[in-house]
């Protein structure tokens, strides 16, 4: 079919382009455009719109197609879905690497009072020197030398503060 004689059934309907393009729901320059067309497919959406106002012969069916298109859609759709939630999944993971090597200001205080401006240990919030590294004892041995130099050093400590008192 060409576009001038899907302007000849126009016309012998008797309708202005303007009335066709109210009717069927579309612009004045969509029945312009195809009128002009050496070749009109009938499977365009303007056409296909002004096929329920005009009688225009040799329509194909396109349940099929459209089912076609609606699956090829629809597949696309899927596929897009997975690749954007896998693209979320890697996001994650980077963001979980720079979580776990970040490094921040330590903050602990000093034995001055001030607080230490040592970065923290990856992943951490506190450096090597207040807690980031250290793993405490872990032989039975290693456990009892801490102990015993734990009670030492709270025994002087008692006896500085008794000496203190008596002065």
């Amino acid at each position: 079919m060409t576009g001038a004689e899907l302007a000849a059934i126009r016309e012998r309907a008797g309708l202005s382009q303007t009335e066709l393009a109210r009717q069927a729901g579309c612009g004045r320059q969509a029945v312009s455009y195809w009128e002009c067309k050496p070749m009109v497919d009938l499977r365009a959406w303007a056409v296909e719109r002004m096929a329920t106002v005009l009688d225009l012969p040799d329509i194909p069916p396109v349940a099929r197609a459209r089912a076609a298109w609606a699956d090829m859609l629809a597949a696309e759709d899927a596929a897009r879905e997975a690749a954007f939630l896998a693209h979320v999944r890697r996001l994650q993971m980077q963001c979980e690497t720079v979580r776990a090597k970040r490094r921040v200001i330590c903050g602990a205080r000093t034995r001055k009072g001030t607080p230490c401006r040592a970065k923290s240990e990856p992943g951490r919030r506190r450096c090597k020197f207040h807690g980031g590294k250290s793993t405490g004892a872990r032989t039975p041995e290693g456990i009892a030398r801490i102990r015993e130099a734990q009670r030492q050093r709270w025994a002087r400590w008692r006896l500085c503060r008794k000496e203190g008192d008596k002065t």
